[in-house]
């Protein structure tokens, strides 16, 4: 019995032309009838490269987590997150600050330990599904009480926050698996070959006997959709602090705090944008809050999304390896490798499900290509 994807896969008949073919599941055969489709090829292997450096992430977060006395530091951390947040948060902050100050080692090595476990989960493909559900909630976690949701805001604030980008990262890795299936290419994948049961704690699809999808592999495109949308509030908030917080006269203190800490082989880099943002700190300064802008307004409506994600993903690159240094020498209080490289891998994501999903309706795409058929060399990655 075959049970096409359709809807994850439309085809608009107002947009003749459209080659993509739809994903095929065969319910008695597992996922055998669509693995030689290139599409899922493709995107079977995006997702456990995205998955081996998510992981590789996380283990750095975990192995800092145990190293240079963080334990020591974290209840600092904790008191400065709970800075200026509104008053109804007062109990919150108050509940984790005491725990943090009396058992500052639980809480920082079992962060530690979780994070490798998760790390662990996503190298190796083991139990997808509860590695991605669990990380989830320990990013959200950390966002919300070590990083305070990204504040206290001020002079100098530049970003929302990083945790929460690894949320995003992860639920589009949900996503990926509810659109593809078994991949091959995991520990889970031999295991469910003995144990089909296993496919409950790795897989989010569902073919049921009669062959119904399950909710998330229908709603694949909505969701992708809807992680878009809040990617693109992360950027509409950090174009917002750009703007409200002066970047201006604090961009080249930044550059210059990460060319210090820098290895002597990347000088030259540090060297050429350390000149070129001297020589004009407000012309870089309102470059990347009109590209932060620009982006939110992409991943928002949905507007010229082929050309959205890859230059969001080039200019992520871009200011991880200005703005943060590359993620910057370890030191007292180091916890983790930076923004910008996460922020990329989303964009990448986002262009594999473009590709997969095809043109999706509820974007502002959809709407310009049934009038302008050469819209779509802008807007999808298949046409």
């Amino acid at each position: 019995m075959d049970l096409y994807n359709d809807d994850l896969l439309p085809r608009d008949s107002s947009l003749p032309g459209d080659r993509m073919e739809p994903l095929v599941v065969r319910v008695d055969k597992g996922l055998a009838g669509f693995e030689n489709r290139p599409v899922w090829r493709r995107g079977v292997r995006l997702a456990k490269i995205v998955a081996l450096i998510f992981g590789a992430l996380w283990a750095i977060d975990g192995y800092f987590n145990f190293q240079m006395g963080l334990y020591r530091l974290l209840p600092a951390k904790v008191l400065a997150a709970s800075a200026g947040q509104p008053s109804f948060l007062g109990g919150w902050y108050s509940w984790w600050y005491s725990f943090v100050s009396t058992y500052p080692m639980i809480a920082a090595y079992g962060t530690g330990i979780l994070e490798l476990m998760v790390a662990a989960a996503l190298i190796l493909g083991f139990a997808r599904k509860v590695a991605y559900i669990g990380g989830i909630a320990l990013a959200l976690l950390i966002w919300s009480v070590v990083e305070g949701f990204g504040a206290p805001y001020g002079p100098g604030s530049v970003t929302v926050g990083q945790s929460n980008i690894y949320a995003i990262g992860l639920l589009l890795l949900i996503v990926f698996n509810s659109t593809y299936g078994s991949n091959p290419y995991t520990l889970d994948r031999i295991i469910e070959r003995k144990y089909p049961w296993w496919s409950k704690v790795a897989e989010m699809p569902k073919i049921t006997p009669s062959g119904l999808k399950g909710w998330f592999a229908r709603n694949s495109m909505k969701l992708s959709r809807g992680f878009a949308v809040v990617f693109g509030l992360v950027y509409l908030a950090e174009a917002y602090l750009a703007f409200r917080y002066d970047l201006a006269g604090n961009i080249v203190a930044v550059v210059q705090s990460q060319s210090s800490s820098a290895p002597s082989f990347l000088s030259g880099w540090f060297a050429f944008w350390k000149g070129q943002v001297a020589a004009a700190p407000a012309f870089y300064a309102a470059a990347v809050g009109i590209l932060e802008a620009l982006l939110a307004i992409s991943l928002m409506l949905g507007l010229g999304r082929k050309v959205g994600y890859a230059g969001g993903a080039v200019f992520a690159i871009i200011a991880w390896g200005v703005g943060e240094g590359f993620g910057g020498l370890p030191a007292s209080g180091y916890t983790d490798p930076g923004t910008g490289i996460i922020q990329a891998i989303v964009f990448l994501m986002l262009l594999s499900l473009n590709a997969t999903h095809g043109t999706d309706p509820f974007t502002l795409d959809a709407r310009i290509e049934k009038r302008f058929r050469w819209w779509r060399r802008i807007a999808e990655m298949s046409y």
